[in-house]
């Protein structure tokens, strides 16, 4: 930490512009750091990482002038320790504040019941909670991530999911099958398990890299990509620009990704899961592909 002498931050307290110019340039670097910390706790990297980080670098500067107002040096010296807790206090404030926006009891409730069968992977829970629970039950996209964001901030921040729900997710009801339960037909859990289970392969593939999930699509024709299968590799290169060789390096590396998630989501048992895994080696094995 760089020090910034007594006298610059009292002439700064007066309005002097040389002096706040030095406060301004001590502190830019902590806040952009400070900014980006809080950022990821909202989202790792993308725009939305991007966008977190200019607001939080604002809010930095608002809490570092708020510190200038405040200092009393008559309690401390180090006006930069003073600054750079008032700052992290403000942004970890803000990042709570902006976790529980728009959080309700219902929301987290799905998502809690959508953690366990991804095996405790809020990232695709948070997928999988937009489309396996039955209609009306279904997040959207903006409610799940806030549901993800406040069970994150739960976790970390030792708070409680908003809407005090606790431990108690969304237990489905016979109107999963969209009829009465006396009427409901062996077809119609069949026609239900069918949709949750394409529901899970695409929440998974939205987890994984675009790379990955591209090729995999393509190998099996998942939407929204068209059916390339492994024979048109060359095909699907020139698509993706790329080259074939990794098209197939992609495939594999998808395959085990894709794989070991699975089976977290589909295995009812450590017995089952270890036939489930015996099962994706040897399709992985022959002939050098999954069949």
């Amino acid at each position: 930490m760089s020090e910034l002498a007594i006298s610059i931050v009292r002439a700064a307290r007066n309005q002097d512009l040389e002096a706040i110019s030095k406060v301004i340039a001590a502190t830019e670097g902590r806040i952009s750091v400070l900014a980006r910390k809080a950022a990821r706790r909202m989202a790792e990297s993308g725009p939305r990482h991007e966008g977190y980080r200019d607001e939080f670098e604002q809010v930095g500067r608002i809490a570092v002038w708020e510190a200038l107002a405040r200092f009393d040096e008559s309690v401390t010296a180090d006006f930069l320790g003073f600054a750079y807790a008032t700052v992290e206090a403000t942004l970890l404030n803000a990042t709570r504040a902006e976790r529980n926006q728009g959080t309700d009891p219902d929301a987290a409730k799905t998502f809690l019941s959508m953690l366990g069968m991804a095996g405790d992977d809020p990232y695709l829970a948070e997928k999988l909670a937009q489309t396996v629970p039955p209609a009306g039950r279904r997040l959207s996209a903006d409610r799940a991530h806030a549901a993800r964001l406040a069970y994150q901030g739960a976790e970390s921040l030792d708070a409680s999911v908003p809407g005090g729900v606790g431990n108690e997710p969304w237990e489905p009801a016979v109107s999963a099958y969209g009829v009465p339960d006396e009427l409901v037909t062996p077809d119609d859990v069949a026609r239900e398990e069918r949709r949750i289970k394409c529901a899970v392969v695409q929440g998974i593939l939205d987890t994984m890299g675009d790379g990955q999930a591209h090729v995999l699509r393509a190998t099996y024709g998942i939407e929204p990509v068209p059916f390339y299968g492994n024979a048109n590799e060359e095909e699907l290169a020139a698509d993706m620009g790329t080259t074939p060789k990794a098209v197939r390096e992609a495939r594999s590396k998808g395959l085990k990704s894709f794989g070991r998630r699975y089976i977290t989501v589909a295995a009812k048992s450590p017995e089952h899961a270890a036939e489930l895994t015996a099962a994706m080696a040897n399709n992985l094995t022959r002939k050098g592909s999954a069949a």
